[in-house]
């Protein structure tokens, strides 16, 4: 099988089994759902390369990619916890939240929950709003510029990080005169400091600041 479309590996010895999570979330589940999402990739790119489309992160770029993969682990993350489940009211926030607290599962701004983010950047990971709470980074590579197509390093998971954060862990950038830039919120210095020193899972190869480590496809 061409090395795009190959199903990358999870190795154990990446997860730390003393990171602290919330609301009965485990390391084992946080496993389960990067499984089940690497599954999910594996067997849809190559039914699109083989009909001639090519791999769903080379027709969705940018935002547009980061945000099916944001909700394909918040969908696995769901079906392997116990005790939380997928946010089903649209636009609401948390991501996950406790299973039956909500009618229906379902609530625009939820008081207890894990807000899920996944995100090729390294650091200064956004939102809509500087929010109280769990925040889950899944930090992945992805390339879509090396040639041939064929050669392409397969879309992998190189840190999964997790911190409660107070809204002081943000800074806010609103808008000034007329400008029509969307609103958003950056996890700061020291929101970033409490998310890297609780490491559910990290490839060496990929950590930031370290003197050695394999260049990252963008």
């Amino acid at each position: 099988m061409a090395r795009f479309i190959q199903r990358p590996i999870v190795l154990d010895e990446h997860f730390n089994d003393g990171a602290v999570l919330p609301y009965g979330l485990t390391v084992a589940e946080v496993k389960q759902a990067m499984h089940g999402t690497y599954d999910f990739f594996h067997a849809i790119n190559p039914f699109l390369v083989e009909r001639g489309y090519g791999r769903l992160e080379d027709i969705l770029l940018g935002n547009s990619f980061a945000g099916v993969l944001s909700e394909t682990l918040v969908k696995n993350l769901s079906d392997a916890s116990h005790t939380l489940t997928r946010n089903r009211k649209v636009g609401g926030h948390p991501d996950l939240i406790l299973s039956g607290r909500y009618p229906g599962d379902a609530v625009l701004r939820g008081e207890d929950g894990i807000e899920v983010k996944a995100s090729k950047t390294k650091g200064g990971w956004q939102g809509h709003n500087p929010e109280k709470g769990w925040v889950v980074i899944f930090r992945y590579i992805v390339d879509t510029l090396t040639e041939p197509v064929e050669d392409r390093h397969p879309t992998e998971f190189v840190e999964v990080l997790a911190a409660e954060l107070e809204e002081d862990d943000w800074s806010f950038s609103g808008r000034t005169g007329n400008s029509r830039r969307t609103i958003t919120a950056s996890i700061n210095v020291r929101g970033t400091a409490k998310l890297r020193s609780n490491a559910i899972f990290r490839n060496p190869q990929y950590v930031v600041g370290a003197r050695r480590r394999r260049a990252t496809p963008e």
